[in-house]
């Protein structure tokens, strides 16, 4: 058991080394689909209408009314990650919320924070609140504010975490919960709230591409519900609302979720057996860069250089009108790459200058956490060796077991990042705001009274005063950088740059 925890960052690392090492190798590209002389071809750079079967085998095709428009000038993909943590999702509610403010103070009073990211990424509480964003509502408009997203935790929380009064009868709950087994939870209203609320929303159709881990406990492998493969393949395009249900099933807390999605040749449906994608990815940052290089290694095995003048010809502009602006923000990217690789290459040289470690350098993410306990120092070893084994399920109000899988996961991916962005020298493009000071009630995902969820506020609100940290890879523990910015003054700055690439995106006029 212990091994898989440790599996969980060199998986990272082996997913992001792999998909970096296809962009560095120089190996013949697969035929793109559309050849320079085929009538397809032509019709594109005519303005002519291309059948959506063959745009389909070039693109995503997801709905036109895609908040963030696609690359014309900027060549910056974007990428909001939001972790785990139950009714901690209240710290990265209030950020979120300064976020948005900063961006309407910018561009104006209906900026919404899916007009500004490419992907946004969230492992179960994170999974909802991404989904809150990124869902549409009224005139294709994001079915949240950020600002009503705190409010939304408060009047809920406490029906989706019933508090039990006085510590006796949370005893004779805890006693209760071991002796019938199942979980902590019934999980009733939580499922019938996000279902009223999502409706039968697919997650093809959200306004920003979304990227939620889940883990199937039938075939034993984490998966990644996003827009992205939603689009192409039917059986991927479940419900939103069982998105959120699923990654949100954390384990002992609220009952594991299953549902059926079908097929577009109408074969049998194809099932799903899910828990919280937290025991995969609970901070789903790597798993959303990751998807993002896979989906441009994808669209650049379809070109051939010989073909990148397509881009410049019309291509991202009819992509930017019929299917998804990401895509066509990453085909121009990729022209770019190929351009830059192919003059490398003229002028004598075997490698590729720097183009494939050039995709992260392009990538900006802001990655919010839930907090975590690491200072209390809540755990040790002279502990652990009297624990039975409902005690790692159950100890001092706390689950040990599920604490330790989660700030794992947590930590591994943030390390991951940090070296990743620093090793290419654009650190910069990355902000990962969190904290580990959390104790008591606070570092409970379950703990719903109006006082600690007002004290769950109020450390968002402080985590913004503060000033910028960052992991250290060697002790673990956030250190702030010197002479940095706060957190509120990072989030200014980045929501500078948020809103001079979206004016950058502006639709090609012909």
């Amino acid at each position: 058991m212990p091994w898989s925890v440790g599996r969980l960052g060199y998986t990272c690392s082996i997913i992001t080394s792999i998909v970096t090492y296809q962009w560095l190798t120089n190996k013949p590209l697969e035929a793109f689909v559309l050849p320079v002389q085929s009538p397809d071809s032509r019709a594109l750079h005519r303005g002519d209408k291309v059948p959506r079967s063959t745009l389909a085998e070039v693109s995503l095709t997801v709905p036109l009314w895609m908040s963030l428009p696609p690359a014309q000038q900027g060549r910056v993909l974007t990428v909001l990650s939001i972790d785990g943590g139950g009714i901690r999702g209240l710290i990265p509610a209030t950020i979120l919320a300064r976020l948005e403010a900063q961006l309407q103070e910018n561009d104006g009073p209906d900026a919404r924070i899916a007009d500004y990211f490419d992907v946004i990424a969230g492992t179960s509480t994170g999974g909802l609140i991404a989904s809150m964003l990124a869902a549409p509502g009224k005139d294709n408009r994001p079915l949240f504010a950020a600002k009503d997203i705190s409010k939304f935790y408060r009047e809920n929380g406490p029906k989706i975490f019933p508090q039990k009064g006085g510590w006796v009868p949370s005893l004779v709950q805890e006693a209760w919960n071991k002796l019938r087994g199942g979980p902590k939870y019934d999980g009733k209203f939580l499922h019938d709230k996000i279902g009223s609320l999502l409706g039968d929303t697919k997650a093809a159709d959200t306004l920003s591409n979304l990227v939620v881990p889940a883990f199937d406990v039938k075939r034993m492998q984490p998966i990644l519900l996003n827009s992205f493969e939603a689009e192409r393949e039917a059986h991927k395009n479940a419900r939103l609302a069982d998105v959120c249900i699923a990654t949100s099933a954390a384990p002992t807390y609220l009952p594991a979720h299953s549902f059926d999605t079908r097929r577009s040749d109408g074969g049998r449906p194809h099932e799903f057996q899910l828990v919280d994608g937290g025991v995969a990815a609970n901070n789903p940052t790597m798993a959303a860069m990751s998807l993002l290089t896979k989906e441009m290694i994808r669209l650049r095995r379809k070109l051939q250089d010989k073909d990148v003048h397509l881009v410049h010809g019309g291509l991202v502009r009819r992509l930017e009108r019929r299917n998804n602006p990401t895509t066509a923000a990453m085909t121009a990217m990729i022209a770019g790459m190929e351009e830059k690789r192919n003059k490398h290459h003229r002028m004598g040289r075997q490698d590729d200058g720097g183009v494939g470690a050039s995709v992260y350098r392009n990538i900006l993410v802001i990655s919010i956490g839930t907090g975590i306990a690491k200072q209390a120092e809540r755990y040790t070893a002279a502990d652990c060796n009297k624990w039975n084994m409902l005690n790692w399920l159950a100890y001092d109000g706390f689950n040990p077991l599920i604490d330790f899988f989660y700030n794992a996961s947590v930590d591994m991916v943030d390390i991951h990042a940090e070296v990743l962005f620093e090793l290419l020298g654009c650190e910069d493009n990355y902000l990962r705001i969190q904290t580990d000071t959390l104790e008591g009630d606070t570092a409970l995902v379950d703990c719903t009274t109006e006082k600690n969820m007002k004290e769950l506020i109020k450390i968002g609100n402080d985590l913004l005063k503060q000033k910028v940290a960052r992991v250290n890879i060697d002790t673990g523990v956030y250190e702030t950088v010197a002479g940095g910015l706060t957190n509120e003054a990072a989030l200014k700055e980045f929501s500078g740059k948020l809103s001079a690439e979206r004016k950058l995106r502006q639709p090609a006029r012909e």
